[in-house]
């Protein structure tokens, strides 16, 4: 019976399908004139990633970071300077003996100098670093810059993969669209076929059904990645600190290429290389702790104009180097450098940890490749395979040798095929980025040299 059907609806089916045919080919390129119209003005991943670099708040707030400490270490230096005051001081005496001096000659007279004296003058203090305190303080205070830079690279670069994988995502999610949208007119097609069969007495209803079923089944998988799609625009309008992503995407049709590795490759990447940082800052701050347990040595100078020697003024100046030796602070300066010995030995503990996840991400990237590379090859091939399948089920179809479910069938295994070559291909994209993530380089689609000539 259905070999019956079948050849009927073929041999009908020659002459209804043809405005059905056509009205689908008008769709078809009214898709393709708006598809060609979005590529013209979508935005490129290399486009956002330098948008993102540029406006993203958490980058902003890496770059305060690194100006703190950068103005840390201007703090830190510029005690080998010293200071130097302007003081005024009033004086008042109320000993004869300091106003009234004995000296040769002798001089008696009474209030010699003025019981109440104002001076004015410079005080200037010059600390000599024998014991290599400041030295110590700005070591570790620039060893804090260099790790408040480095972890600003490691928010960038965190940024910008969360920025191309999101991209990445929006694009295997459209291409999936894209094919079921093609389903959709498929299906939507075959039912004006099939309608027609059946006013014509050459089809049973039951075969509508079916189709509509069918259709609205892909209906609701377009909904459902719509819905996600939405939640990758919304991320991706996070990074780019803007309301919405309503923008176009440029497809990427050509493949990643894999890039060499090895382990020790991995000392490349801004998190460790904070983290060094830190530990190297950590030491130093042990040695300024030490320090400060040995003698210190300063200079001390002063110069004062006195007002009230007999109504007129008189200078006076002093000098003096000082030396000091600790005694006794009731053990705060050896628990000072003891938590800086603790405080290196942790952040080495977490220094061994970082290096042994990360090359445990790179061993996980590359692994995610060959897969993701594997996975490409038999999408790729699956494709091809529907595409020729589609093709034949097509003829057979127009001749009347099969009927039109098993056409909707052929059609329906290549819009899958295509489904997963596009999601293939966002993984090897995503597989490529995640090795080179792990050994501390921008995404695979960085502008590298527009990003060079801005920063100019």
């Amino acid at each position: 019976m259905r070999n019956i059907n079948s050849l009927n609806c073929g041999s009908t089916g020659r002459r209804m399908l043809r405005p059905v045919k056509g009205r689908l080919m008008i769709t078809i390129l009214m898709a393709a004139v708006l598809l060609c119209w979005n590529t013209v003005s979508a935005r490129s991943l290399g486009t956002i990633l330098l948008q993102v670099e540029k406006v993203a708040p958490a980058l902003r707030a890496a770059g305060a970071a690194a100006s703190v400490r950068r103005a840390g270490v201007k703090i830190v230096k510029s005690r080998y300077a010293g200071e130097v005051d302007a003081v005024v001081k009033n004086s008042t005496f109320d000993d004869r003996r300091l106003i009234n001096p004995i000296g040769y000659p002798l001089n008696l007279r009474p209030d010699l100098f003025d019981s109440n004296q104002i001076g004015y003058g410079l005080r200037a203090e010059l600390p000599l670093d024998i014991n290599g305190r400041i030295g110590a303080q700005l070591d570790a205070a620039r060893q804090l810059l260099k790790a408040s830079k480095a972890r600003k690279e490691d928010v960038r670069l965190r940024l910008l993969y969360s920025a191309a994988a999101l991209y990445h995502g929006i694009e295997g999610l459209l291409a999936g669209e894209n094919a079921l949208r093609h389903q959709i007119q498929a299906l939507e097609a075959h039912i004006h076929t099939t309608e027609a069969a059946i006013n014509a007495e050459q089809a049973i209803p039951v075969k509508k059904m079916r189709l509509i079923t069918e259709r609205d089944d892909v209906k609701g998988r377009l909904a459902a990645l719509k819905g996600r799609e939405q939640r990758l625009r919304a991320g991706l309008a996070a990074l780019l600190a803007a309301r919405a992503f309503p923008d176009s995407l440029s497809p990427i049709h050509i493949l990643p290429q894999k890039i060499a590795c090895t382990a020790e490759m991995i000392d490349q990447r801004p998190d460790i290389m904070a983290l060094k940082a830190r530990v190297n800052s950590s030491r130093a701050f042990r040695r300024a702790a030490q320090a400060s347990r040995l003698p210190k040595l300063a200079v001390d100078g002063s110069w004062i104009q006195n007002q009230g020697y007999n109504g007129a003024g008189g200078d006076s100046w002093a000098l003096s180097v000082q030396m000091g030796m600790p005694l006794w602070d009731g053990g705060g300066r050896r628990a000072e450098v003891e938590k800086s010995s603790a405080n290196t030995r942790m952040l080495q503990q977490k220094l061994t940890a970082l290096r042994y996840q990360a090359r445990s991400e790179l061993i996980s990237a590359r692994a995610a490749w060959d897969a993701a590379a594997a996975r490409y090859q038999a999408a790729q091939a699956s494709e091809k395979a529907a595409t020729e399948t589609a093709r034949i089920q097509g003829n057979r179809f127009t001749e009347g040798l099969i009927s039109a479910d098993a056409l909707v069938d052929a059609e329906a295994a290549l819009s899958r095929a295509g489904s997963a070559k596009a999601a293939a291909l966002t993984d090897l994209w995503r597989a490529g980025d995640s090795i080179r993530f792990s050994l501390g380089r921008e995404p695979a689609l960085y502008p590298v040299q527009r990003a060079a000539s801005q920063t100019k």
